[in-house]
């Protein structure tokens, strides 16, 4: 067959070129069975396309994350890879949606032309959804935060659990859900990048000796295996009964200092009441 002669590279051309070599068309219900082999071929396509484009964007995302230098960069390589295939997805099947239809004889040109005005009015009343949409795709390449991020968004502190195309959830300390439309975040602060600092108050007895007492604290805290060195910053505030002292410390990356106080204060106590000073 010369190359002028070639079927266009289509459902409908692979259909009727299969039709031919294997003499399907010269059968009673010839159109019928080439409309049904248009068909199958159009959904063998789709599936196809649809499967490899995963997997490639799948493979890649898990390579570039696997040389990532951070956790935080692994998963945003992952969260991006898992947004460009939901929008592959919907590109696939907007493109099997328009060829079905063209097979089975429907003018999609009328179609697109109706569909045109009809998404410049659905535009008008869609605008948040696009600015969502927009929105979270810059959070994710400005990196602003990933899923397992401690953060705080406006009143709404928490971990992320998910970072979608359109809504950020965020899960709080006390457990509750917070579902966030990523268009309204005007400002995140992120408390799992880098060293964060944090500070809490230790009061002890009026009489003991401020620098034994100081001693054994930093001694104590040097060994809880903090990214730096705490410090005991000094009094605060002192009374006939006890002296407040005021300890900065900070939290290794990813921990919270929320987290730490707990067995910080613990360990404390129970050495400085080993060297029998007196807690108030």
């Amino acid at each position: 067959m010369p190359p002028s002669s070639l079927p266009p590279l289509s459902a409908r051309g692979v259909a009727e070129e299969l039709s031919a070599l294997t003499g399907l068309e010269k059968l009673a219900y010839g159109r019928t069975v080439l409309f049904l082999l248009e068909l199958l071929v159009l959904i063998v396509t789709y599936t196809a396309a649809r499967w490899l484009l995963k997997r490639l964007v799948r493979r890649i995302g898990e390579q570039l994350a696997g040389r990532a230098a951070a956790e935080h960069q692994a998963t945003r390589v992952r969260s991006l890879a898992g947004l460009l295939q939901n929008t592959a997805d919907f590109v696939l099947c907007f493109i099997f949606i328009v060829s079905g239809l063209s097979l089975v004889g429907i003018n999609i040109t009328a179609i697109v032309g109706t569909a045109s005005v009809a998404g410049l009015a659905f535009g008008f009343g869609a605008q948040k959804l696009v600015k969502d949409v927009i929105t979270g795709y810059f959070l994710l390449l400005e990196d602003q935060y990933v899923a397992g991020d401690y953060i705080t968004i406006g009143a709404v502190s928490g971990t992320v659990e998910e970072l979608g195309m359109r809504i950020t959830r965020i899960r709080d300390d006390d457990g509750k859900l917070y579902i966030l439309s990523n268009g309204d975040i005007a400002q995140v602060c992120n408390h799992s990048r880098g060293l964060v600092g944090a500070s809490f108050e230790l009061s002890v007895g009026a009489a003991e000796d401020i620098t034994a007492v100081t001693k054994i604290i930093e001694e104590t805290l040097a060994l809880q295996n903090l990214p730096e060195r705490p410090h005991v910053e000094g009094i605060t505030a002192a009374d006939a009964t006890k002296t407040t002292l005021r300890i900065t410390f900070k939290a290794p990356h990813g921990k919270r200092p929320a987290q730490l106080l707990p067995p910080l204060r613990s360990t404390l106590r129970d050495a400085l009441l080993a060297a029998n000073i007196t807690l108030a």
